[in-house]
């Protein structure tokens, strides 16, 4: 099947609406007050950045990059002279919070009439019931994903995306890697590094990894 051209319709507002978590919630678990704010929301949007590339999370033809933020994207097959299948796969944005129209050959359907969202980002052509191809004439789909963000942030990932901040920050006046050190017998330590038991080979806490793995793409 040919591959859509994916746009962000109405982006995100700002890089606070990108980000997953704040600033305030970071301080609060490192017990250290209102302090490097302006490190910390960089460190913020990083993580953020990181995660939507972890998740494989689409990017948009001519838009800001792929967020978990909630936006208004858009995505249209061009006619073709291939048959297509019953199903049509999305872009992968995550969550879909609604489908706002899908338009085939100039007419527009309606939900679980004319389709079905399915898991995974796939939308299933229907008439009386039933699964039938689409038609290989031009298809365009708006859709809105993502949270309002930080507010709505699952409160798993929230808390997994703190603790990576967490780690980058205290990271940046000593040894990155430096797990824990020992003193009594001159010195020893133990350092985490990517791929090891507690960063993954993303670079992500493994932690973090799992909350994410609901939102992860199984598509390569």
């Amino acid at each position: 099947m040919n591959p859509p051209l994916f746009e962000v319709v109405t982006p995100a507002v700002s890089a606070a609406a990108r980000r997953l978590t704040t600033a305030a919630k970071v301080q609060a678990a490192l017990r250290m007050g209102a302090v490097d704010t302006t490190l910390i929301e960089s460190i913020i949007d990083a993580a953020s950045g990181e995660c939507t590339r972890f998740c494989n999370l689409a990017r948009g033809a001519a838009g800001p990059v792929p967020t978990f933020g909630l936006e208004v994207v858009r995505a249209t097959w061009l006619a073709t002279d291939m048959d297509r299948s019953s199903v049509l796969i999305l872009p992968w944005r995550t969550p879909i919070t609604t489908v706002g129209s899908v338009i085939e050959d100039g007419t527009t359907l309606v939900m679980n009439t004319g389709f079905r969202l399915l898991g995974s980002g796939m939308l299933e052509r229907m008439a009386n019931d039933t699964p039938v191809c689409w038609s290989p004439g031009k298809i365009v789909v708006s859709w809105t994903a993502g949270w309002p963000l930080p507010a709505e942030v699952p409160a798993e990932l929230e808390g997994q995306v703190i603790e990576q901040v967490k780690m980058k920050y205290l990271a940046t006046d000593r040894d990155p890697a430096l797990r824990s050190e020992n003193t009594p017998d001159i010195w020893s330590g133990s350092y985490a590094v990517a791929g090891g038991d507690s960063i993954g080979e993303s670079g992500l806490l493994k932690s973090l990894e799992a909350a994410l793995s609901p939102f992860k793409t199984w598509a390569v």
